[in-house]
């Protein structure tokens, strides 16, 4: 078997288990397959946070919440396992009681992260989102999901509030992460830029054509494989109405051998005009190609809730000019 089939006979069973577990009001299973190790990071479906103190609390909140699972299927989009990094996309199917009410299905797009520690796998980050409006409106029965103002908290005191400010790395100089976070990170956000600019072949080029390749768009699409994310940026790169800046605020990363990932917030803002400013809860999955990062999944969605604003650094682009220097008078 390849590593990936390894890693899904190893741990489909047990996801499927620890949620239908979660569903059914005991999170004990769920607090179980989580590493205890930084990064940790959630951007849930209804609250967002980052580190154990703060995640806790949140799987034992929705324990208390559910109840009532009649079913849960874990559709998995794509997965990949290199090394000590893995990865799962998929759309997780749930029918269970929120908060009493009577059992309802909802869909959620789920991205999962997990590390190898001490040869058994542990989740490190979970981004899960409502795949329809009407799943949506059910989620946010949930305790903490009331919805906030979009920009809420945007402006938190980073670890380093210097614009392009490179982040403080979480291994020695010189390792993996360390690099991957001084080229990958910054070619990350020179890309994004330059898709809300309308530059189409600045995507294309910083995308994977190998599969498996995943998008869950920010507006809700769905795709799989390379043909059909590219089918996707060619049509959506017609309706793009230029920004203004892109500010990237990283709040975690990991990387191994082959794979790495980001999980961060873009701010986009725009002139004064028909388009509102926005931020995005992002999550990227990269793979090492020929010594090259490239990405093979995206998962955005709008920012819904305050929660885990900390973060570690922050990239800005922007079309603005900068300001001459004042002579002195």
């Amino acid at each position: 078997m390849t590593e990936t089939e390894q890693f899904l006979a190893t741990m489909s069973e047990r996801i499927t288990e620890a949620e239908t577990a979660l569903h059914q009001g005991d999170a004990t299973l769920r607090l179980g397959m989580w590493s205890r190790s930084e990064p940790l990071t959630l951007f849930g479906a209804a609250t967002s946070g980052a580190g154990w103190a703060e995640l806790e609390p949140i799987f034992e909140g929705l324990g208390r919440q559910f109840s009532d699972c009649t079913s849960y299927r874990n559709e998995i989009v794509a997965a990949e396992a290199r090394g000590d990094l893995a990865y799962i996309v998929a759309l997780e199917h749930v029918t269970a009681s929120i908060n009493g009410a009577e059992p309802n299905a909802y869909v959620l797009r789920a991205t999962t992260v997990l590390r190898r520690e001490v040869g058994e796998w542990k989740f490190v980050h979970r981004h899960g989102d409502a795949l329809t409006v009407e799943s949506g409106a059910l989620v946010r029965r949930l305790a903490g999901a009331d919805p906030g103002p979009e920009h809420s908290d945007r402006r938190t005191t980073p670890a380093s509030s210097t614009p392009d400010a490179r982040p403080r790395p979480s291994a020695a100089p010189g390792t993996d992460l360390d690099n991957f976070l001084a080229t990958a990170l910054p070619r990350q956000v020179d890309t994004e830029f330059a898709w809300h600019q309308g530059d189409l072949d600045a995507r294309l080029a910083s995308w994977s054509d190998r599969e498996p390749v995943t998008l869950f768009g920010g507006g809700g699409a769905c795709r799989s494989g390379s043909d059909e994310v590219r089918r996707l940026f060619r049509r959506a790169v017609t309706e793009i109405v230029p920004c203004r800046s892109l500010d990237y605020d990283l709040l975690a990363a990991g990387v191994d051998d082959a794979l790495a990932y980001t999980v961060g917030y873009e701010h986009v803002s725009f002139p004064p005009g028909p388009v509102p400013d926005y931020t995005l809860r992002v999550t990227y999955l990269h793979r090492r190609e020929g010594g090259e990062w490239k990405i093979v999944h995206r998962h955005g969605d709008h920012l819904q809730h305050p929660g885990a604003r900390s973060y570690r650094c922050r990239l800005t682009r922007t079309t603005v000019p900068e300001r001459p220097p004042t002579a002195a008078r």
